[in-house]
């Protein structure tokens, strides 16, 4: 794989992270939810409660992480 590759490999992984954290929210409750759309950062706190915190932000900071490789990589 590319190093261009990893780069979309972990934009992917991030968008699903992000998706993913978004319906744990709305699980938890649609006032949850919907705070978590409106109010930046209420997101973290609305994981926090629903217990799925590590788990979520761990793979999304694993994308972050991949794309900086990659960039650095490409640089």
């Amino acid at each position: 794989m590319s190093w261009g590759g990893v780069i979309v490999l972990g934009m992917l992984v991030t968008t699903l992270a992000q998706l993913l954290a978004c319906v744990a929210a709305f699980r938890h409750s649609a006032a949850s939810g919907l705070l978590a759309l409106l109010v930046p950062g209420y997101l973290f706190l609305a994981l926090n409660r629903s217990g799925a915190y590590w788990p979520i932000v761990g793979s999304w900071l694993a994308g972050v992480l991949a794309v900086v490789a990659g960039t650095i990589a490409l640089a």
